[in-house]
Parts: structure tokens; sequence; C-alpha cells
């Protein structure tokens, strides 16, 4: 990874890269996104990741077989329009699975249909989708179509009543009855907002569906990573970084914070000692990492006015990736109905570099509260167990080929308190900004809202610094 300073263009731009950097504290799609942009600015950057790679929770690693297994599955949609805009800028748009639109299976005991939609101007590729979705009875389908329409304009007509919901509450208030809801709604909502409906926040859920089925055309889209995460958010982020002229520093963590006499940001102290002058601050950190943060020794958190209880509260992913002896004839993505398994992706038909003829299935079950108390072999027996009922084409099944990977905390709980918690990326520090897929961005803790909120610091530490330097010469 590369590390130092660089010098770029001339003029005005070369000016402000003779100044003190702008620090970013973290190197995921937060962070990354933030630094980007304030290098395009013509700032001098310093990026400080803990970790020996970036990415942040995105990352993969070779298991004992040798096959490259990811720390969770990772899916965007179309309507993810800032982190695709990012992986192109980075180079790996191509290293990305693309479906037209929507297209998947669904399958619960018994009975299966196709889900597929996108290609067609809203809302009609919800329409396309609903139309043969043969688990629904053609009542329901329409129930379906009028309910998504309503539950959104809902949202957006009386925000401060559905702010106040969880997605059960304001299904129901649409008039989505409990099979239409188990079968259509509920698996969405726990991709895409990682908790339970009864527990998660309506408004996200609003957002969400505004995005993906009332969108432009494209914008169902499902699109996922196709090669091993690492090889995409790591080495290539950090190559973009660099030819950016942003100075690198992996496997380093930030201890402290120091102000001028004025109270504005003015330095970082990394955990050997080294302290580091900034014109700026971006944490693109966790709210349990601003925890261990100090700033003038005491706690960043009591000068930022504290962490609200709701925004520690966590909820876990838990995937289990089945190796197999060979590729199985499946979708790239399949969705489990009435099983603790939620979501089975097909690697074979999605990783460019699953070329060794063996099979890869990861399986997921978010908001995965309930294998919180279980053991890695409980875990393995209940996704043996689900896939022999729900899909017979997998062959050679063994638990011994099983690894189940546990994300604790892979993002806040999207309750409506939490949503509603949720800080701006400006502080009450000037000079210093909060990004992370659970800062407010409108949207759930996702790819999209970490991206979108790298976006929004920077342009914040933008805006701020013509004034400081403003300040400074008088």
């Amino acid at each position: 990874m590369a590390s130092g300073a660089h010098l770029v263009g001339d003029g005005s731009r070369g000016e402000l890269m003779r100044g003190d950097p702008i620090v970013v504290v973290g190197g995921g799609l937060a962070g990354s996104s933030s630094a980007l942009m304030l290098a395009d600015a013509g700032y001098p950057v310093t990026l400080v990741e803990k970790r020996p790679f970036l990415g942040g929770r995105a990352f993969s690693f070779v298991e004992k077989g040798g096959a490259a297994i990811d720390n969770g599955q990772h899916a965007l949609l179309g309507c993810y329009h800032e982190t695709l805009a990012l992986l192109d800028r980075v180079g790996v748009g191509d290293r990305l699975y693309r479906q037209r639109g929507i297209e998947l299976e669904m399958r619960e005991a018994g009975r299966r249909a196709r889900l597929t939609a996108g290609g067609m101007p809203a809302p009609f590729h919800l329409l396309r989708a609903l139309v043969p979705f043969s688990l629904l009875t053609v009542r329901e389908r329409a129930q379906a179509a009028r309910g998504a329409i309503s539950f959104v304009l809902r949202a957006r007509w009386r925000p401060e009543e559905v702010a106040r919901e969880t997605v059960e509450q304001a299904l129901i208030h649409a008039g989505q009855s409990e099979r239409v809801r188990e079968v259509l709604w509920y698996p969405v909502a726990l991709a895409a907002l990682n908790d339970d409906p009864s527990v998660a926040s309506a408004t996200l859920f609003a957002e969400v569906v505004k995005r993906a089925f009332l969108g432009r055309a494209g914008d169902a889209a499902i699109v996922l990573p196709g090669v091993p995460l690492s090889d995409l958010f790591d080495a290539p982020m950090g190559a973009a970084l660099a030819d950016s002229g942003v100075e690198v520093l992996t496997g380093t963590t930030a201890k402290s914070i120091s102000l001028s006499s004025d109270g504005r940001v003015a330095g970082l102290t990394l955990h050997n000692g080294e302290e580091r002058k900034c014109r700026g601050l971006i944490l693109a950190t966790t709210p349990r990492a601003l925890m261990r943060l100090e700033i003038e020794e005491r706690p960043l958190t009591e000068a930022l006015g504290g962490i609200p209880e709701s925004l520690r509260d966590t909820a876990p992913i838990v995937s289990t990736h089945v190796a197999l002896p060979a590729p199985v004839d499946l979708p790239a993505v399949v969705g489990l109905i009435g099983t603790v398994t939620q979501w089975v992706f097909n690697s074979d038909r999605i990783r460019q570099d699953r070329k060794d003829g063996t099979g890869l299935l990861s399986c997921v079950t978010s908001g995965a509260r309930e294998l919180e108390g279980l053991g890695d072999a409980e875990v393995k027996a209940i996704v043996a167990r689900e896939l022999s009922e729900l899909l017979p084409e997998v062959q050679g099944l063994s638990v011994e080929r099983m690894h189940v990977v546990r994300e604790r905390h892979a993002t806040m709980a999207p309750t409506p308190r939490a949503n509603a918690e949720r800080p701006s990326v400006r502080t009450r520090v000037p000079g210093l900004f909060l990004c992370g897929d659970w800062v407010q961005t409108g949207l759930p803790a996702t790819l999209e809202s970490a991206t979108m909120s790298g976006r929004l610091a920077a342009e914040a530490l933008l805006s701020e610094i013509p004034k400081a330097a403003a300040g400074a010469a008088a």
C-alpha cells in the first residue's frame, strides 16, 4: 500500500496542497469516498486505517481448502448510484455481476416462483415482477402493487406519522395481508434493513421501495461482487487513493484529537505517539470506535454531546459458505421463505474467479439474532437441513465443508428511534465531521449509505475550509 505525501498540480491547487492535510480516519467505503473527493478538490489528504487493508467490513480470506470466501455477502441495487460510480471510478466496475433488474427465485416448501423486475419504467417493472409471481394469488399480487404505491406515498405525505412506525405496522396500514408481507415484503426488508420487520423503521424501508421499485428503469437491478471482496475494495481502492495523492496509513490506529486555541481541530495523535497536524478531520468510524477516541484528554463522545443508546445497538448477519464437489444448477440468487436461511447466492454464477470445477454457495441470515446463542455446528445443521429440504439440486452437502462467518455488529439496529437519532455529518467541534453508514443519509446502513455519507462529510468540510482560512488570515 502506498504511503507518503504527494503534491499535484500547480497554481491555486498547488497552494492548497502545501497546507496541512485533511485527515480521514477509517478506510471503508465512507472514508475512502471522502478521501478521494477531497483529493479531487486539490487538498492534501491522509487516510488512517487500523486494519492492514482497506474496505472496512467488506473483505475476503482464504479458507483451508484454498477457496477465497467473503466476510459476508454484499449486495447492491441499481439504485446505489453513488457506490456504483465510486467503483467505476476505482476501475472495478467490470468486476461486478449485474442483472438487468431483479432476477431471483423464491422458494418455500413444495413451491417456487420467479421474481423478475427491471428494464421498464416505474412502476411497470414492479407490475412485471408481480404478474408471474405464482406464490401469491392474482388478488394478492394486485394488493401488493397497490400497497407499494400507497406505502411510499404515505411516507412522503405523512413522514412524521410513518417515522414512528415499524415496517410491519406500515405495511398493515397499507393493506398488505400477512401472506403478502411474509412472501414478498419481509424478505426484501430483511435484506435491505438487516433486522426484523417488527422492529425495523418503516421510513427506511419506504425509501428502499421508492428507489428500487418506483425509481427509474434499472434501479431494481441486483448487482453483486463478481470477485472476492478484497479484490474489489482493498488493492484497487488503495491504488486509486495513491494515484490521487492520498497518503494511506494502514495498520494505524487513531488515539486522540487536539484543538487549536480557538477550539478548532488542529491535529491527531496516533497510538504510536506520532502527532499529525491537520486542517480538518473526518471520522469514518462506527459509534463503538468513536467511544474509544479522546479529544484534549477527555472522551470524544463528551464533546459530541454523547452517542444515543439506540445507535450503539447493532444487528448481526450470519453467512454460511457451503463448499460443494461440483457447481450447482441454481439461479444466481434464491430466496427462502419460512426458514432461518433467507438467501442463497450461487457463487458459480456470480463470481468471475470460480473456475476450478467445484461449487460454492453463500447462505445468508440477516438480523440473525436467533442464531446468536448457537454454536457453529448448530448453525451448519440448520443450513444443511434447509438446503436439503428446499434445494434438491444441491448434492454432496457436507457440514465439514461449511464455514460460518458471523458479523455480530454488521449494521446499526434500524429501529424508528435509531433512525430519528442518527447524527448529521457535522459536529459541535469546528473542523470535525462524521461519516459512515450509520449517520443520517435517509438510507438504511448499506454500502450506498456509507458512500453517500463520505460525500456529505467531504462537502461539509470543504464548505468550512474557506471560512476557517479567512478567519486565520484576519
